[in-house]
């Protein structure tokens, strides 16, 4: 779809677009705290002497990240600039965007305050920035001198600006001294599971991995990824994470796995640097099909473009949990589950097909039966050593 094409159709959307009769406000508010968690970016501009903020939330164009913001829109208000553009790889974006302070300040901190870490805090300086700017007739140095410290220090951004901050300082006729920061304090309330689905919304990732055992048979592997990009901010923030899936008994390690070829090759396909991102990793049947699907299942509607990973980890745990793979016919129809799904992957479909054939036939071989799932029951007394069943 061409851009054109896509901005009319975002336009006839917006004028048509209405939210469901059992819409329920506050679980999609949580929803969007996590997306924002993990796609969000607030941060703010020196333009001359005025400081101007700014708030952005963007995810790929389709039809399902349409209706996710345009219930976003509608419920905020109808505020800020909901667009359409082409990022850096020219891929279509769907944007919510706004450089007014009292949007941002009045609407949009209060609707996002279940976030962590540099998005949480990023409010709180918005707010000493305004307080320390807003006052034209008696602007103190040192109010603009913190507040200028206070932009370089509100988001990633503040390290990759075309001017330094002792350049900044230099244009607006201030010296480079000294400041202290003021202290801010982040968010120590445990995350919900719908947190975490937002959050996989924006950069999570539900995944299946097939790898050959060292017994020749297949093994499944269900792994749910939770990535962000590392900043200082990064150690509280999945340590809440952590608290999260601790409370559902459900082990996690988070490490930067970019030595792990086929994660690189997930986040890759995402337009992400794994260099730069922390990870936290879920993984196994009994934490993914057990514990966390069925946690999930009730508030699946909210997974809008990541909705198909949940249902093939679904449709492949209903057949797990029913022992399917103990048979060879339920192990091919769980591979050919995977791989009608989109996925890129190492191996081809065939070649986990050839290994688990093999793997059956060799099992069957060592029966008297001559079949993986039929097994000789010897008798007893007189008939000790006879096949009677």
């Amino acid at each position: 779809m061409s851009i054109s094409s896509a901005r009319e159709h975002l336009k006839q959307c917006k004028d048509e677009f209405k939210l469901s009769s059992n819409f329920n406000s506050e679980e999609f508010r949580i929803v969007a705290n996590g997306f924002f968690q993990a796609k969000g970016h607030v941060s703010c501009r020196i333009r001359g002497k005025y400081f101007s903020p700014v708030f952005a939330i963007n995810q790929k164009f389709s039809a399902k990240s349409i209706e996710f913001f345009l219930t976003l829109w509608l419920v905020l208000g109808r505020t800020g600039t909901l667009s359409i553009n082409k990022n850096k790889h020219g891929n279509l974006v769907i944007r919510l965007s706004s450089e007014n302070w009292e949007t941002i300040l009045n609407i949009y901190s209060k609707y996002f305050n279940n976030t962590y870490g540099e998005k949480y805090i990023a409010f709180q300086k918005l707010s000493d920035i305004r307080r320390l700017t807003s006052n034209d007739l008696n602007l103190y140095s040192s109010s603009i001198a913190l507040a200028t410290h206070i932009v370089y220090d509100l988001s990633a951004d503040g390290v990759s600006r075309k001017l330094s901050l002792s350049d900044q300082l230099k244009l607006l006729g201030l010296k480079s001294t000294n400041v202290e920061l003021p202290i801010y304090t982040d968010n120590f309330i445990t995350p919900s599971i719908l947190f975490i689905i937002g959050f996989i919304l924006g950069d999570g990732t539900l995944h299946l991995r097939l790898r050959k055992s060292d017994k020749d048979s297949i093994w499944l592997i269900p792994t749910l990824f939770l990535s962000q990009l590392k900043n200082k901010y990064n150690a509280h923030f999945f340590s809440m994470l952590e608290n999260f899936f601790k409370s559902l008994n459900i082990k996690t390690y988070t490490i930067n796995k970019a030595n792990n070829s086929e994660i690189v090759n997930i986040f890759t396909s995402n337009e992400l640097n794994i260099k730069e991102m922390t990870i936290l990793t879920v993984e196994s049947i009994s934490s993914i099909f057990k514990i966390l699907l069925p946690v999930i299942r009730p508030y699946s509607h909210y997974l809008y473009w990541k909705y198909d990973q949940y249902e093939l980890m679904s449709r492949v745990a209903r057949l797990v949990n029913a022992k399917a793979h103990y048979t060879l016919y339920g192990f091919i129809n769980l591979i050919d589950i995977i791989y009608s799904y989109p996925n890129k992957r190492h191996q081809s479909k065939q070649i986990f097909l050839d290994v688990i054939k093999t793997w059956f036939k060799a099992r069957a071989s060592e029966t008297k039966s001559g079949e993986n799932n039929i097994q000789a029951v010897y008798g007893r007394g007189t008939l000790k050593g006879s096949i009677i069943a």
